[in-house]
């Protein structure tokens, strides 16, 4: 899962990194508690859980191999010149560094290794991060909604219920108010100087259109069908009982989720989802911690060895990729 926000100034990325931690520290005390008070979960035994636990972490590699490929569309069409080498490599580097640094800190990682490497500017190899994440948030965001609202019913998963027209009806204001505000500020010149900054960063996401727009968002709902194959294996090794849809629900509620700040590696947010999304589609409690456990192991285990033998082998050491993203 990759839906964190992109880079940010050193100053910036410390506050985000102390309110991410309290955070992560409120999240995972509620989780703790409520696990105490489950059956204790069980681990995959049978040959077939099994099997769905290694489908599950080939299936990973693959949907990153694809961001990997997106990723490289989207420098190419910016006018970089990254090797593919790098930009899949890099995948793994900066998985490893957001499950282990604050500030989801990978995604620095990504930009400063990436950039003299690709013969670019570092606010155009932010600003194809930029569009990564408007594509990630419109796909997941959809899908969530399509899945909440209507696609599960009877499940519990309507979490909006009859709410839904309110709450699309106040973002909307919101979002009406937001416009509003930055034309005035834009037509006064007071964003005259953000703009030209911005300029850059804001290039990739103007590009997504025509033929490249339409590569990019398939190459997006391919990664997240795969991550949803990877959800569904691994409830699988679990023993959840759920199908792929309800998989994907839950995928889409926790990516959601993990948009919020917090520590290394989401954690709270991610755990959180999870476990609210497990219950919406009425699987066993006791599963859930199960299921928890298995998902941190598949996302974040094999990917973050991957990105620790490659920043090793080709970015000149492990210590100096992570003093890269400080």
């Amino acid at each position: 899962m990759s839906t964190a926000p992109v880079p940010q100034p050193r100053a910036g990325r410390r506050l985000a990194g102390w309110a991410g931690l309290v955070v992560s520290l409120v999240s995972l005390a509620g989780l703790v508690w409520w696990a105490s008070r489950q059956e204790a979960p069980t681990l995959p035994t049978s040959g077939g859980q099994i099997a769905a636990l290694a489908g599950a972490v080939g299936l990973y590699f693959l949907a990153c191999a694809v961001r990997g490929e997106r990723w490289q569309v989207l420098l190419l069409e910016n006018g970089a010149a990254p090797k593919r080498a790098d930009t899949y490599s890099l995948i793994a580097v900066g998985y490893l560094g957001n499950n282990i640094l604050p500030a989801r800190a990978g995604d620095a990682l990504r930009v400063v290794l990436l950039t003299p490497r690709a013969k670019t500017d570092a606010r155009t190899v932010i600003g194809t991060l930029v569009a990564e994440r408007l594509c990630d948030v419109l796909v997941l965001g959809l899908l969530f909604v399509l899945l909440a609202y209507g696609l599960v019913s009877g499940e519990g998963t309507d979490l909006f219920g009859d709410r839904l027209p309110t709450v699309a009806a106040i973002a909307g204001a919101l979002l009406v108010v937001a416009v509003v505000l930055t034309a005035l500020l834009y037509t006064r010149g007071h964003l005259s100087r953000v703009v030209d900054f911005i300029r850059p960063m804001a290039a990739a996401t103007a590009n997504l259109r025509g033929r490249h727009g339409a590569e990019v968002i398939v190459l997006t709902i391919v990664t997240w069908a795969l991550e949803g194959g990877v959800w569904y294996l691994t409830a699988v090794a679990a023993d959840l009982g759920i199908d792929p849809v309800e998989a994907l629900y839950i995928l889409a509620l926790c990516s959601m989720l993990v948009l919020i700040p917090a520590g290394p590696g989401y954690a709270g947010t991610m755990d959180t989802g999870v476990v609210v999304g497990a219950h919406a589609v009425g699987a066993a409690k006791g599963a859930s911690v199960g299921y928890l456990i298995l998902l941190r192991f598949v996302l974040m285990i094999p990917i973050g060895l991957a990105g620790l033998v490659l920043g090793t082998v080709l970015y000149g050491g492990i210590q100096k990729v992570l003093r890269a993203s400080s």
